[in-house]
């Protein structure tokens, strides 16, 4: 038999299996066919020498922004080819009143798959410098419901950012943070909370949430952080992630702090999820892909294993998709990439210009969606050392 394609010689990833070893992953119909020991003698239409590099399930970026006709907004296919990234889940760039233009003009043309959460805000992210709920008539709850149940395959959840100057403060705030929670019951999907600068306490919001509900930019600095005053992370937060809230990385451009990060894990406290938040401000840095914030928790002194995991098997369980996403188990469909780890004194930067030294950087070798050879790869532009090599 000769298979479409054979990843040959790769150390592979696959926290979703228990599985790090040398295989060969073989390729047909858009299918991960087999997963051979090394040097098994088969044909292919394509070889990819992958010794060397590590061979992981397609990842998977919680948190990215790509509507394009939003100002935020990043091409989707550009982001795979770049990072390894073969599903991504836009949070709440549009709302009820766009995102029919968005699933058309963005997400249905796009190779990656591309899902979405709906924003509160019936115009989602369009004026979001002017903050999308101050004025409390953009809030459209009901219109949130409508849009998931007329989207059911790309519309999985609701998004709020409970930021003070996006949705209120005192009573405002909170009646639309119910709103945005009822909104996730009522349409039997789950919430996804951005924070920061919040008009209620993290222990106040977490109190508010369910199993499978989301806390994005978990890190974040400011006045509202999932640490206290003494850097402990609050006994409800913890509580919260026992239950089975979700506590997301969404690195962003202004959501991520090394000191947060590093006492939240060094009480083992950890992410369920790395993602990026990806957008036009922090794409050229701080961001610049996945494989660069997943070196981010490297440096921190997570295992390899582990922020694999964080990347293709925790978010694919978040999205109620680890049966096909996220794996590389034989007969699911053939999301696979192919990173690369360079060795050196990288300088990593957080979202307040901090910056810290780490000694791998992944970047992404090679990408394949549905069976198929994304062309492109990472580049070197997130590479920066910490003094000339």
């Amino acid at each position: 038999m000769q298979y479409d394609i054979l990843i040959r010689g790769g150390t592979v990833v696959d926290p979703s299996q228990g599985l790090h070893a040398e295989r060969d992953v073989l390729v047909s119909d858009g299918r991960i066919q087999a997963i051979n020991d090394s040097h098994t003698a088969v044909e292919a239409r394509h070889v990819i020498d992958a010794r060397g590099l590590f061979v992981v399930p397609g990842l998977i970026d919680l948190h990215v922004h790509v509507y394009t006709h939003a100002p935020l907004g990043l091409d989707p296919d550009s982001l795979c080819a770049a990072g390894g990234v073969t599903t991504m889940l836009d949070t709440g760039s549009a709302g009820s009143y766009n995102f029919d233009a968005f699933r058309r003009d963005d997400i249905d043309p796009a190779e990656t798959e591309v899902l979405a959460l709906v924003n509160l805000s019936r115009i989602g992210l369009i004026a979001a410098d002017l903050g999308e709920l101050v004025d409390p008539r953009y809030s459209d709850p009901e219109g949130v419901v409508a849009t998931i149940r007329r989207h059911p395959d790309v519309a999985v959840g609701v998004k709020i950012r409970a930021g003070t100057h996006i949705i209120g403060a005192g009573e405002q705030g909170w009646r639309h943070l119910r709103q945005a929670i009822q909104a996730a019951r009522d349409s039997e999907t789950w919430l996804m909370v951005h924070i920061g600068e919040c008009p209620m306490s993290i222990p106040e919001i977490v109190n508010e949430l369910q199993p499978g509900d989301c806390i994005t930019h978990c890190f974040k600095g400011g006045s509202t952080r999932v640490t206290n005053d003494d850097g402990m992370i609050h006994s409800a937060v913890r509580s919260a992630a026992e239950r089975g809230v979700v506590f997301d990385v969404g690195h962003g451009y202004g959501s991520f702090c090394w000191d947060v990060a590093e006492a939240a894990i060094s009480q083992g406290f950890e992410p369920t999820t790395i993602s990026t938040d990806l957008h036009t401000q922090n794409i050229h840095g701080p961001v610049y892909d996945m494989p660069t914030t997943m070196s981010k928790f490297l440096m921190l002194g997570l295992s390899l294993d582990r922020v694999v995991e964080m990347s293709t098997s925790s978010p694919a369980k978040v999205l109620g998709r680890e049966d096909d996403l996220g794996t590389l188990r034989v007969g699911s469909v053939a999301d696979i990439a192919l990173l690369e780890s360079h060795t050196g004194q990288f300088q990593f930067t957080d979202s307040y210009q901090h910056s810290r030294v780490g000694e791998t950087l992944l970047t992404a070798a090679a990408t394949i969606r549905r069976g198929s050879i994304v062309p492109g790869g990472g580049g070197t532009r997130m590479r920066h050392y910490s003094e000339s090599p």
